[in-house]
Parts: C-alpha cells; structure tokens; sequence
C-alpha cells in the first residue's frame, strides 16, 4: 500500500528510482545488489542509507494467510509458515502434513522419511524438500501463493474442489425481503374502479450454521378475500458429511422420484451444489406477448409465487425462486380490458439420469399440508437415485400413511437415442367401502440432444389406471371430505412432445411443442399446440408464434403473434420493439414500445409506448409509458396507461432490509446467500459486481446475490470516496453455504492527506529516498522529489520523523498542523515545515 508518492530529486536520482523499481519487479534479482550511493546526492544533501534497497522482494518470517492457487484453481485461503531456509535472505513457505491434506497432496507418494519429519504436529518443509514435481511463485504484497503441480502428486479429486474448510457459514444477521405491487383500474364509461395490491415476503434470522426463514403473501383488493398467506416457514443447515440440506419445518420435498409434497416436519434431502462445479448435474424461465398493459400472475399448485405488472409487447419472467416442485407453472395475464389469458409452462426435471456412482436422496417426515395451511395425514417419505455406470442409473421410493402406500421403482438408460428414464409407480388405498383399492402408473421421460444439428427433442408421458392415486390427490381427499377418492379426476394420460431446432448462424430457431390430456371419465381430451420461429436480419431480431389451445369442456383458442426489435444504435442501451397479435377471430392487437436504460450503471429504465385494438365492433387507440429506478436499497417502478374506455396505473417496489451488528441496511431484493460489505468510512464506493449499489454512510452495503458452495470475488471500487479514506484492501473472495449472509471486511485508512515541503534547520533538502515514520513508528514512505513529503491518513497535528541512517545525526523530527478544514476542491494541504536534529527533540514521545 502506498501513502507516499515521491519523485527523485534530480536526474541522476531518477535513474537510480527507476533501477530500484526494475529490481522490486523482477524475481531474478531477488539476490542482493549494489550500487553507489552517491548518486543521490543533490543539492548538498546527507548521503542516504540505502542498504535496505539492497534486497528486492522481501519476506519476514512468520505465520501467514495466503490465497493458495494450484495449477490455475483457487483453493482457498490458508494459513502459511514462512521460514528462512538455509542462507536465504528471504523467508519462503513451508508445508506442514495438515495443510498438504488441505491443498489434496497425496501424501501416500512421498518418501518415507519425509512423511516422519511431518509428523510432528509443529513441524513443515521447504517444497524443494517434498521431492514432488511441483514449483512455487509467492507474491507476498498480494498474499498470494501461486502452485505449479504435477497432476500424479495429486489427490484424484476434481480440480474445481472446494474444500468443506473454507464454506463459510456468515455473520448473525436478520433480513425482510418484499415485493410489493399496487395495480389501480379506471372505467372511463361509468366512472368505476378496480383495484389490487399484493405483498411478497421473504424473511429470516441467520444465527451460526442454522437458518431460519418464513415465506408469505397479502394480497388486498376489491373482490377478493383480504387474507395473509402463509407459504412456508422453516429452519436449515446444511450436512456437509452427505452433501445434503436439514429442514425443519414447512418445506417441500424435492419431487424427483414422486411428486412433490408439502409437509409439516422434517428433511433431509441432496443439494448437489455442494458438489465441484464439474460434478452438478431448475426455475424456468416464463415468457410471452402481453397486448396491453396487464397484471401477470404465476401460480404453483395453487400458491402464488409472483405478480407484476407487464407492459405490452413480449416480457420474461427469470428471477423466480427455485424450488423443488414438478408441477407446472400456471401464468395469468390480465388484460387491461378485463380479458383474461392463461397458459401452462412445464417444470420438470430432465431424466433421471446421474454420473457413474453419483447418489441423491430425499427423506421427509410429517404432515401433509395444502397451500392455505391446512394440515392432513401423517406420512413417511423416501426416495434414492443412484448412478451405477455411464449408461445406466435406477431410483426407487416408498410413501407410507394410515390408509395408503405408494411405491415407485424406475430406471435411467442413456443411449445413442437419447436418454430414457421409466418409472413404475403402485398405491394402495383403504376405503371403507371396498376395501383396499390398488392401482399403478407409469411414467416416462425422454430427452436427445443432437449437437452437431443444434437439436433438442424431449417427451413425457404418464398413464394411469383409474385405481391409481397419487398421495397428494389422496390427501387432499382426506382434508376436503374426511373419506372417499378422488381418482375419477386424475388424468388418464399426459402426453407432451417439444423440439428446439437450431438452423444455423442464419437460419434462426424453431420450437415446436404439443401436448395432450384426457382424464377419466371425460369424453375427449384437452390438447395444445405451440409452434415459433426466431431469428436476426442484422440488427433487427424477429419472431413469429402461432398456439392453438383445444379443451373438451371450452372449445379452442388460437393465438398468433409478430415480434420486432431493433436497438437503437450501436452499443445504444435502448431499443424499439413491435408486435401484433390476433386470434384468428377478429380480434387483434398492435404495440410499439421504445425502451432502454439510463444512468452511469444503468439504474434507471425506461419504456413508452402505443397501442392499437381492434374487433368485429371497434376500434381503438392509446398510449402508456412507464419507468425503473434501481437504487442500492431497492428497486422502484411505475407504469401509465390510457386507453379510449380505461385507464390504469401501478406501482411496484422490492428490495430488503438487512439488520447486522453494524446496524441496519437497505439492500436490493436478495438471493439466497448474499454479502453484508464493510468499508469503514468509504461511502459511497461501489461494488463492482453490482454497481447500483453504493456503500452507505456507515460504510456498509449489500451485494445481494452470492452462489453457494461457489467462489465468490467481491471487488469495491474506490471511485467517489472521500480523498481522506484509502482502501487497503479492495477485492475478496468467499464461499458461502447456502442461506448465509457473508460479512465482508475491508479495512480503510482515514485521515487528513497533506503535502509538506520540509527543510533541514539550516535550509538544505533532505536527502531523497530518507523514510518517513509516524509517531507510532509505522513507515509511511520516502522523502520525494523536492524534498517534499504526501502523506495520508494522518491526523490533524502531530510529528513526523525522516531517517537516512542509524545515527541520530542521520534522523530529524518535524512538527506540523493542518488547517481546521480540508480543501473543497479535495486536493491535499500544502504546508511547509523544519525537520530539526534529533537531539534538539529529544524527549519527544513516540521519536
């Protein structure tokens, strides 16, 4: 870190800097070097003790923390010991048998005598005496130790291992995440108003390794029931010995085997994230075309999990929360004149295939619970999916509940035709009536991914028996009539087909998906069709979709839809999008919107637009306009819209508060695992992940999203910081366990910044490259060109010391004072000062 910047004080001076500065940068000259000191004299001025110059890249001994790369991957932060080896000058790591079993050294492959002298708990050596193929480069400025090593001297471990020892698990801290949207509809006609607010909440306190959260929703309108709704409430921590998450609590289970179920108890389930990066093996995204301005609302099993306002024109939902259902999403779009549009997006798991001896589980324990909490039966849950070769894996289950049985046994084939996974599904109900009732299904997945024709074909298909139910369906019957089945309703057979086709770099996309269900005791079948084609011409991106939605009990629906973009110059951040739509009856629907983003970090966005509709009755017009401001403690937005017999309007806001030792902090919506930044005095400085985000007057600040189980670089950029704060540390990096809030600290110097022209007593220069100490003894750098001295981080007044040598002939003080205030134009103080000789100030403290 430097707080001096000095120049030398004549030419000659200046090449011996410029010598030095080579000597510091290079490796090869680590041995000692000479030159005349008598260079630096100008002016008359001491000759200047530069024997501490005569070593480049020096290294103390002692224990150090060290950011240890090996062979390009990070492997953690550890503590090192730097020894002195030999005749060295220098002090260089030394390796002790617990930190080569950090680092995945396979020790079996050293000799025997090397591994008796680690085994004393406090001894390590030098790693030219390991005699492992291996090199070292150790920066010590940058505290990082850089590893060459042969792969055979390694563990058989994949490269990208983070080791259990360096998760961290956070800081205490409490946060409130929400999500709030308020959505108002006028009629033009007769005057009436509708209206419809909702509140996400996301909440929980982190205490060490145990997390505990509450998920729920309010919403308030005309017509609707005013009721909070609970969704889950639970406490976590993970179990790294089996890669696996504890839950208690409401949670869910994974439903990869069964569908998934929601209880009241007890979890442990796989989270594969714990896995290397290379090792892993899902939320959809949701998209479409909104006609007008609409209210979109995203279901689950019937538990809401989103709602926002959309504006005309095509929109993309990706930040929903994922979970572990495999239920598909239901969307709703409210139109601006009331008409309403739904559609399904499929949330399943690809086959269940897994690597050569890779496993998942999942174990539940509890009570069966619906989406408004109510609770039902009791029951027990299992499922294993174990990976047995490269083309083969199984999985099994059991549910056990008074009154009901279900198991499941499947397997995974992957070949040349892609990969299949089957599974057999059987349950047995008590019914009072008959007796116990049995019944079965079958289940298949498949999925084929052509690469070299950019190809992506999957299927789905279940059959049931009209015995056969599942234990939700079971469940629910309980709870809604005490007794009775409601398998009459399940589906028969669900069938559904999609392709993904790439035509090449010209050529665009094409997706095609079709699906099919008929259920019991319901003459003909529900069944839907979706075809779209994309592509670019230059700049301008377009798309044409056509969907057909038949239904046994409605009839069918058809939708066909134009898209245009086009961006606005190049490297522009704003666009002018088209699109049309019809439904093949009349009705039809135009918008042209221009949108974009403004603002250094693009905090701000934009979007106007005009609408046109038309039907077998009218035609009309009109205009809507909407904007986003994304600030570093939330994000805040507003929309307008006018049509010839409505109008409406909205507002929206989310973003968290985030309560630490430090205080409390607003931050942007959060994610899992998330970061609480500290930079004490450095307000305003930004992060560079997340460049909304400003530090706050307290120093702290939240970046919100963190990738568990990942590493995690968290860069600050100074810019926009007081003059009189420095960072000495301005990038860290973390692993985060999933749920943790990182505390991130960076420690700052603060003071006043001065430039001081000092003089000898008798008027002369001192002598250039004299140090500089405090009075506390730390070096703060070297006499500069003129003789003049930047420092920074000092205080108000105080005194200074200049040695060029270890007589006190060779060492003088100076006493300073700053003025009240600093510059307004942030520039350092200049002041001038004598630096008289040590003895007239002897007795001073601290000198």
């Amino acid at each position: 870190m430097i707080k001096f910047f000095a120049a030398p004080a004549g030419p000659a001076a200046g090449a011996v800097l410029c010598l030095a500065t080579a000597m510091a940068g290079n490796a090869a000259l680590a041995a000692t070097a000479a030159f005349d000191a008598r260079f630096l004299h100008a002016g008359g001025a001491p000759a200047v003790d530069v024997s501490r110059f005569q070593h480049a890249d020096s290294v103390p001994e002692g224990d150090q923390v060290l950011d240890i790369v090996i062979n390009e991957q990070w492997k953690g932060r550890w503590l090192v010991p730097l020894r002195l080896q030999g005749d060295a000058l220098r002090a260089s790591p030394c390796y002790s048998d617990a930190l080569l079993q950090a680092l995945a050294i396979d020790r079996a492959q050293l000799a025997a005598s090397v591994r008796r002298q680690l085994q004393p708990a406090d001894s390590c050596l030098p790693l030219s005496a390991l005699g492992i193929e291996a090199s070292e480069a150790l920066d010590y400025a940058g505290l990082r130790l850089t590893l060459q090593v042969a792969q055979q001297a390694l563990l058989p471990i994949p490269l990208d291992y983070l080791p259990e020892e360096q998760w961290d698990s956070g800081t205490h801290a409490a946060f409130v995440d929400y999500r709030f949207n308020l959505y108002k509809q006028q009629s033009l006609a007769d005057g009436q108003h509708w209206q419809q607010s909702f509140l996400g909440l996301r909440s929980g306190v982190n205490t060490g390794a145990w997390y505990w959260r509450h998920e729920g929703n309010l919403q308030v309108g005309d017509g609707i029931e005013q009721r909070y709704q609970p969704i889950a409430s639970y406490v976590q921590r993970d179990v790294a010995a089996w890669n696996a998450q504890l839950t208690l609590g409401e949670s869910y289970s994974r439903g990869a085997v069964f569908d998934s179920i929601a209880y009241r108890g007890l979890g442990l389930a796989s989270d594969e994230r714990m896995l290397p990066a290379s090792q892993r093996g899902y939320a959809p995204t949701v998209s479409g075309v909104a006609h007008s301005t609409s209210l979109l609302t995203i279901r689950q099993r019937g538990v809401l999990v989103h709602e926002s306002t959309v504006q005309p024109g095509p929109f993309e939902i990706s930040d929903l929360y994922a979970n572990s259902f495999s239920d598909d999403l239901e969307v709703t779009l409210k139109e601006a004149d009331g008409n309403l549009r739904t559609f399904s997006v499929p949330y399943q798991a690809a086959p269940l295939a897994l690597r050569p001896g890779a496993r998942r589980f999942d174990f539940s324990l509890g009570r069966w619970r619906d989406s408004l909490g109510n609770t039902g039966v009791e029951h027990l849950q299992g499922s294993w999916q174990q990976g047995l070769s490269n083309r083969f894996s199984v999985h099994a289950g059991l549910i056990s509940a008074q009154g009901y049985q279900s198991a499941a046994l499947g397997g995974t084939l992957n070949s040349r035709l892609g990969a299949v996974a089957l599974t057999v599904l059987g349950s047995q109900t008590d019914s009072v009536q008959q007796g116990p009732i049995a019944g079965h299904a079958l289940r298949m997945n498949w999925r084929h991914v052509l690469a070299a024709s950019a190809t992506d074909l999957s299927a789905s298909l279940t059959r049931s028996r009209p015995d056969f139910e599942g234990f939700n369906e079971f469940a629910r019957a309980r709870v809604d009539a005490g007794h009775g089945r409601g398998s009459q309703q399940n589906a028969r057979l669900s069938a559904r087909f999609a392709l993904s086709q790439g035509l090449g770099e010209q050529g665009g996309r094409l997706a095609l998906q079709v699906s099919q269900t008929q259920r019991w005791r319901q003459s003909g079948s529900d069944v839907g069709y979706s075809f779209g084609y994309f592509n670019r011409y230059g700049a301008l991106g377009y798309g044409v979709t056509a969907n057909r939605e038949q239904s046994a009990a409605t009839g069918h629906r058809n939708h066909f839809a134009l898209t245009l973009s086009l961006p606005l110059g190049e490297g522009s951040r704003s666009s002018l999008s088209s699109s049309l739509n019809s439904d093949g009856k009349g009705r039809s629907a135009t918008s042209t919107r221009i949108s974009g983003a403004a603002g250094e970090h693009g905090q701000w966005g934009y979007g106007l637009g005009l609408t046109t509709s038309h039907d077998e009755q009218r035609n009309s017009a009109g205009a809507d306009a909407n904007v986003r401001y994304s600030g570093p403690g939330a994000e805040i937005s507003g929309s307008l819209s006018q049509q010839r017999d409505y109008r409406l309007a909205s507002v929206g806001a989310q973003g968290a508060l985030v309560a630490h030792a430090g205080g409390l902090t607003a931050a942007q919506s959060l994610g899992e695992s998330f970061a609480i930044v500290h930079a004490p005095g450095a307000a305003r400085a930004r992060l560079k992940q997340a460049p909304q985000v400003q530090l706050d007057s307290a120093g702290y600040g939240v970046l919100p999203q963190l990738l568990p189980y990942s590493l995690n670089t968290v860069e600050l950029d100074p810019k926009g910081t007081s003059h009189e704060v420095e960072l000495q540390l301005s990038s860290l990096q973390v692993i985060p366990r999933a749920g943790a809030a990182a505390l991130l600290y960076y420690p700052t110097r603060s003071g006043r910044s001065a430039l001081i022209d000092a003089r000898l007593a008798d008027g002369s220069v001192l002598p250039f490259g004299a140090s500089v100490v405090d009075e506390s003894g730390d070096e703060l750098g070297l006499v500069g060109q003129g003789s003049r001295l930047h420092v920074r981080g000092v205080r108000q007044q105080g005194r200074l010391q200049v040695r060029w040598g270890e007589d006190a002939q060779q060492q003088c003080a100076l006493a300073y004072r700053l003025p009240e205030t600093s510059p307004a134009n942030n520039v350092a103080t200049l002041i001038h000062a004598t630096c008289e000789p040590l003895q007239n100030v002897a007795g001073e403290s601290g000198l």
